[in-house]
């Protein structure tokens, strides 16, 4: 990396860093019975996130953690809580509600306020909120869920590019955005009934938050989306008033004059212009934790084999360096691994599920299962000793899909010919310049149903499951946690908080226990020096790796598009993934 480049980035984390991040407070406020405000611009990611021309955002964890406080504090009378779209979170929607829902159980008012509002927020809303205010110009965009499909083959053969996959399980569609041009019936079939299970929670939710029936709010939805005025006459919102209003009616029902804005995340987190100076001036000490201790270890976006990006624990080295260390760690006496994640590679998944397997031997380990833990991901679930989810998540997808890209069309059309030279009748089976030949293909198909049958022999082994039973699950269908767990692939529905405070159970921890994030958060600071080798990470390829992590520190998300990525580099036989990135809106 040039030194101009590495200026610029020192410069804009420099500008980011000095600017106060939306949602803080005066560390020096004194404390006195006040409302409590908290805004959620849209739904918080599993882990902290460290893009580096946004705000930092609070993770999920911390969104709860400090409505917890505001609980169990004597000062805070009440929660003021401005909602935004949420897209696909349906999970971190209803974890969200447990917590608001657990302060109105304190008998303090919750009053919410949104501008735009989507199904999932929605949800949140309607089922956790004494008062929900809309803004008078504002949205609702209660229409009911939908699953937008892309099927790209026409496309790829247009330009000279077939995908040739193949995949395990009969509704395991994850080739069928390049192979097909319409969806399946079967994955139709297992679509339409996860869409059924989503819709059915999001009428449970307004109908029992807004006191209307379930055929009414059917006929609500089907009417949908909303202007504030037709919101109002359908009772799905108390009042239309402007953000300044709706804050005003909060404080009344609290019985407060002062209103406290709540950081959402740790002070210590803000970076500022003497942070990036001692990241090159200062020797840089990792913090130790003591005392007995819960570890919660976010798995969060797609799974790759080895190293990763600086430390991502998607990656199996990572992750299985980490399952080490937590196994070692005395003090830490339970841990809980927060999956959410489409899947990736087959070969990463069982190494990782491996070594989760071996730290359950010895300790209490719980899965907490946010917006899915799907193929691979649930692969690795499968290896706990109990799984947690929300009626939402996402869970199974057991199959598997392999194959390659063939790119002969396209490089004829362009003016390239390839030719291979093998010695071996195989040798050039993994080339993207000609298709597989029958031989080959009948090799990849015995590897992939090898893999399939990996997959279901670990899901019958961590679930305690015969082989039947889990084939009755598996084929590749997604199911929704509600039906997931009448098929035993989920053991309770409940929240990460649950997870939490069952594991301090388990682990036979006082219900106070501390919680401790792995890995640690690294901010645009840690990137940075990882770089310039600061931090003396200084093995083979770091520099490289740091790249990429800031790759993905500039664009918060990409490592969604990861799942099959490994299939098309020819790097791994076979994927245990979703198509890409599912989203249900």
């Amino acid at each position: 990396m040039t030194r101009t480049l590495l200026v610029l980035t020192l410069l804009s984390a420099a500008i980011i860093g000095c600017q106060d991040p939306a949602g803080t407070t005066d560390d020096d406020q004194e404390h006195k019975p006040s409302l409590r405000e908290i805004v959620l611009d849209g739904a918080p990611p599993e882990s902290a996130s460290v893009a580096l021309f946004q705000s930092p955002s609070a993770s999920l964890r911390e969104v709860l953690a400090r409505i917890n406080e505001i609980r169990v504090d004597d000062d805070a009378k009440g929660i003021f809580v401005r909602v935004a779209p949420f897209g696909g979170a349906w999970a971190r929607s209803f974890d969200i509600a447990r917590a608001l829902n657990a302060v109105r159980a304190a008998h303090k008012p919750v009053h919410c306020y949104f501008e735009v509002a989507d199904n999932a927020s929605y949800s949140l809303l309607a089922s956790s909120c004494d008062r929900v205010t809309m803004t008078p110009a504002g949205d609702l965009d209660l229409v009911g869920v939908a699953a937008h499909l892309f099927h790209g083959r026409q496309l790829l053969a247009s330009l000279g590019v077939s995908a040739e996959l193949l995949q395990m399980g009969r509704f395991k569609g994850a080739a069928e955005p390049f192979t097909r041009d319409d969806m399946s019936p079967e994955t139709r079939e297992s679509m339409g009934a996860l869409l059924d299970d989503l819709q059915g929670s999001l009428v449970q939710s307004v109908a029992t938050g807004r006191h209307i029936e379930s055929a009414q709010v059917t006929t609500l939805i089907n009417a949908g989306p909303y202007d504030s005025n037709r919101a109002r006459a359908a009772r799905l919102v108390d009042a239309v008033a402007f953000a300044d209003e709706a804050l005003e009616a909060a404080k009344n029902a609290a019985h407060v004059h002062d209103v406290e804005r709540v950081r959402l995340r740790d002070a210590s987190e803000n970076i500022g212009l003497n942070d990036i100076i001692k990241a090159f001036t200062e020797e840089h000490e990792a913090e130790e934790s003591s005392g007995s201790r819960v570890a919660l270890v976010v798995l969060d976006g797609s799974i790759s084999d080895g190293e990763g990006r600086g430390g991502d624990l998607g990656a199996s080295i990572p992750f299985v360096r980490t399952m080490e260390r937590l196994a070692e760690e005395d003090d830490v006496k339970a841990v809980v691994l927060r999956i959410d994640s489409p899947g990736g590679s087959a070969l990463a998944s069982d190494v990782m599920w491996h070594a989760v397997a071996r730290l359950a031997a010895k300790k209490p380990v719980i899965a907490s299962i946010g917006d899915m833990a799907a193929s691979g991901g649930y692969y690795i679930a499968c290896a706990t000793n109990r799984i947690f989810a929300e009626d939402a998540s996402i869970v199974g997808s057991i199959g598997v899909v392999g194959g390659k890209v063939n790119v002969q069309d396209l490089l004829t059309r362009i003016g390239v010919h390839a030719e291979i030279l093998a010695r071996g009748e195989h040798a050039g089976w993994s080339a993207p310049t000609q298709p597989f030949s029958e031989a080959e293909r009948a090799v990849l198909h015995t590897m992939l149903q090898s893999t399939y049958d990996r997959f279901i022999e670990r899901v019958s082994t961590g679930r305690h499951m015969d082989r039947a039973r889990v084939l009755a699950a598996a084929e590749g269908r997604i199911w929704s946690a509600r039906r997931g767990r009448g098929l035993g692939l989920v053991d309770d529905i409940g929240s990460l908080d649950g997870a939490l405070a069952y594991a301090r159970t388990a682990a036979h921890l006082p219900a106070d226990a501390p919680v401790e994030l792995w890995p640690k958060h690294r901010t645009i600071v840690d990137v940075i020096s990882r770089m310039l080798g600061v931090d003396g990470g200084n093995e083979s390829g770091e520099e490289t790796r740091a790249l990429f992590d800031l790759a993905y520190t500039l664009v918060p998300g990409l490592d969604r598009f990861d799942s099959l990525r490994a299939v098309f580099a020819g790097r791994d036989r076979g994927a245990v993934a979703l198509p890409f990135l599912l989203q249900i809106r």
